[in-house]
């Protein structure tokens, strides 16, 4: 018995077979409907075997979250399809990390964690959360991080960072702790 397609991955088959391809990140949650979003999304369940040659040359971003049960299988299993890049979003935790970056597999265990500003982008996806409660809780965690790194750095470069921190999450950096 031939693999099913994952739901919604019909629209994105009959794209490809038309020579054609979405204009966005497609996403693919494991954690069920996306909604609000606007990049084309599928919903798979954990543990099924799918058909995922459709998704060849494609940027996919998994959405899962960090009790997602088989996502270590299902993401190599995709990656096998032959993508561009593959990232996976934990919702529960509002970050994730670059499996493949533009068809390079960094030489870690798992990926490279994602940068604050691919985090700021995807900040309430895959979540019940707004995005603007998801913004403030990434830039209270970086500004944690940060200023509990800041006496590594000269002074210099720490207003530099900081001032960057301003422009990426605005408003959100001064709130958070």
């Amino acid at each position: 018995m031939a693999a099913q397609l994952p739901y919604g991955a019909a629209e994105i088959v009959a794209l490809r077979t038309a020579g054609k391809r979405p204009a966005d990140l497609l996403l693919i949650s494991l954690v069920g409907p996306l909604s609000g979003e606007t990049n084309p999304a599928i919903v798979a369940k954990p543990g099924r075997s799918y058909d995922w040659r459709f998704l060849v040359g494609l940027d996919v971003l998994i959405v899962a979250t960090t009790s997602t049960l088989y996502l270590a299988s299902l993401a190599k299993e995709i990656e096998t399809a032959g993508l561009a890049s593959l990232s996976v979003w934990f919702a529960d935790q509002q970050d994730g990390i670059n499996v493949l970056i533009d068809g390079y597999r960094p030489q870690t265990k798992s990926g490279r964690r994602m940068g604050v500003a691919q985090r700021v982008t995807l900040a309430g996806l895959g979540t019940s959360e707004s995005s603007s409660e998801c913004l403030h809780r990434i830039a209270g965690e970086v500004k944690r991080r940060a200023m509990a790194n800041a006496d590594r750095f000269d002074a210099a470069l720490v207003d530099m960072g900081t001032n960057g921190f301003r422009r990426t999450f605005g408003a959100a950096w001064g709130a958070a702790s």
